[in-house]
């Protein structure tokens, strides 16, 4: 096979820290002529020509704008409690590309993740795929040669034209949409709502998690003939301090654990969840001490993560759209009676830079501008004059570094520092207190639906 080595040979002071790995990934990020190119054709060739769209697995995917995180890891975690080897694929990661793809909770090492790279290539042969749909083959791939089961897949963007559409789901889980990446799936909540739905499958299970589902979720479930099961209508939850409950027409569960980065406007991701375990689907159901287990397990890095560190209490959130912004926005106004919030912030440009930073103003007694060194993200100064546009408090501007120094230097008992804005400021947050391998690739939009 070609190596991609050798054809984007990297210079020698990249050959002393680089390991294979990113040496692949760098290659990957110029391969197709489009880093967004959305369509099945491609990836459908190549998995059928690597034997991946017949291997035998039930697969559960998950669409949406917000919460298909939170949901694959409740799912994660309860198949794992189960004892069950469960291949969850995600996007972008954070720190290292490994994160992505997952077996038992686990992320997989190099070595499988170039073994998977090297069949691809040997398969492609003259079709070209993006970073995205090479990754999202790289996942089966390492699914069918660990034998995943279930694999969980999050859409990247969309639904039905994502790569991850090119399987067949069992059971789909549409959580709530808003208003994101309207130049690729329309500009209003019911069209989005359509491009979701394109996971379903005929007579396959729909769970859909979104309170206030679009009309176009029933219309088209009906359609094709998928049983839905809609929070609101077929099942419900109730939050309590440290617990919820959880209900359906034949069975309730009551003070089940509650994942800690977890907000009450958010927990009817883990309801879905919940529901695509108990019901939904017969050969994916889970009893209920798997589900207590894995709902007590759950982990999610980077959404409303709370951290300690010398420089004080941190507050890590990837929210980067207006409904994960107002989840934010709530939980730092709700800091506020207890002592102050300073937010480090910066956010790509392609996000609307004004409403969201006046969602947030109430909740914020002190800025921070974060440059991340990203063209694709609004300057700094542009922040900055958008910020005194509304009055608020800007103390600085600077890398990571530079927040964690100004901000717990005034940090006190009570008070809560927050890095927000995208998942670049949680990476660049994270890389001020650990090193990282394999970081190569594109963190920005791919997967940020």
């Amino acid at each position: 096979m070609s190596d991609p080595a050798a054809r984007r040979m990297p210079s020698p002071d990249h050959a002393v820290t680089q390991s294979p790995l990113e040496d692949w990934l760098r290659w990957l990020e110029g391969v197709h002529p489009q880093e967004i190119d959305l369509g099945l054709a491609r990836i459908s060739a190549v998995a059928d020509r690597l034997g991946l769209r017949d291997v035998g697995m039930p697969i559960i995917t998950v669409a949406g704008t917000n919460g298909k995180g939170s949901t694959v890891a409740c799912l994660e975690a309860m198949y794992t409690a189960a004892g069950q080897q469960p291949g969850s694929y995600t996007s972008p990661h954070i720190l290292r590309y490994n994160e992505r793809i997952r077996i038992g909770g686990v992320p997989v090492d190099d070595a499988l993740i170039l073994a998977a790279f090297e069949a691809i290539e040997a398969a492609r042969a003259e079709i070209t795929l993006t970073y995205f749909e090479f990754a999202t083959l790289a996942a089966a791939w390492c699914f069918r040669a660990r034998h995943a089961a279930p694999w969980i897949l999050e859409v990247g963007l969309g639904g039905r034209l994502d790569a991850t559409n090119c399987f067949d789901a069992d059971l789909a889980v549409v959580t709530a949409i808003d208003l994101d990446h309207m130049e690729w799936l329309g500009d209003n909540r019911e069209a989005i709502a359509g491009e979701k739905m394109g996971i379903a499958r005929p007579g396959r299970p729909v769970v859909c998690s979104d309170p206030q589902p679009p009309r176009r979720i029933a219309e088209l479930a009906e359609a094709i003939g998928a049983p839905l099961w809609q929070v609101g209508s077929h099942y419900d939850l109730t939050a309590a301090d440290a617990c919820w409950n959880w209900r359906h027409a034949s069975q309730a569960l009551d003070d089940l654990p509650r994942p800690a980065w977890l907000p009450d406007a958010a927990l009817t991701n883990a309801a879905g969840a919940v529901m695509a375990v108990r019901g939904a689907h017969a050969d994916l159901a889970l009893d209920e001490a798997a589900l207590r287990a894995g709902l007590a397990r759950a982990q999610l890095a980077g959404r409303q993560e709370r951290v300690s560190a010398p420089d004080g209490d941190w507050l890590l959130d990837v929210g980067h759209n207006p409904a994960a912004i107002a989840l934010l926005a709530d939980r730092l106004a709700t800091h506020r009676h207890q002592g102050q919030v300073r937010l480090a912030f910066a956010l790509m440009a392609r996000k609307p830079l004004e409403p969201l930073i006046t969602q947030l103003h109430p909740g914020v007694t002190e800025w921070f501008v974060l440059d991340v060194d990203d063209p694709a993200s609004h300057s700094a100064e542009a922040v900055t004059a958008a910020l005194h546009a509304i009055g608020a408090e800007v103390v600085g501007s600077g890398d990571a570094a530079d927040a964690r120094r100004v901000l717990g230097s005034r940090w006190q008992s009570g008070d809560l520092n927050v890095a927000a804005g995208s998942f670049r400021v949680v990476e660049a947050f994270m890389r001020t207190q650990e090193s990282a391998c394999n970081t190569s690739g594109p963190v920005g939009h791919l997967g940020l639906d």
